[in-house]
């Protein structure tokens, strides 16, 4: 059965866009500015993916472009803490629905 196809398959899509996203703050955290190209090298991450999450980086104000490439926002670097928060309730989230998931199917 295809990911797609599952109950869990648009997640599935969406956690992996989140874990570009992820990736792209990380290398940015390392070194700014950052070229597509570079980011794309450095993450193995397809350069049309790069631009898309740049793109929504951008729209989210996490990033700025710049001449020489992106660079972080300082609001991003205040809401560090915000950030970390939401993933944590996500999480959290999964989990209870993994274990009520679980509760479920494995009744008799």
């Amino acid at each position: 059965m295809d990911s797609s196809t599952t109950l869990f398959g648009e997640i599935k899509n969406d956690l992996e866009t989140v874990k570009r996203h992820i990736a792209i703050v990380q290398t940015l955290m390392n070194e700014q500015p950052v070229g597509i190209i570079k980011i794309s090298h450095e993450t193995g991450i397809p350069e049309h993916k790069i631009r898309y999450s740049l793109r929504v980086l951008e729209k989210e104000g996490l990033i700025l472009p710049s001449r020489e490439g992106a660079i972080l926002t300082p609001e991003f670097l205040e809401s560090k803490d915000k950030i970390i928060a939401e993933a944590q309730a996500l999480a959290e989230e999964m989990q209870e629905i993994f274990h009520n998931l679980k509760t479920s199917l494995l009744k008799k």
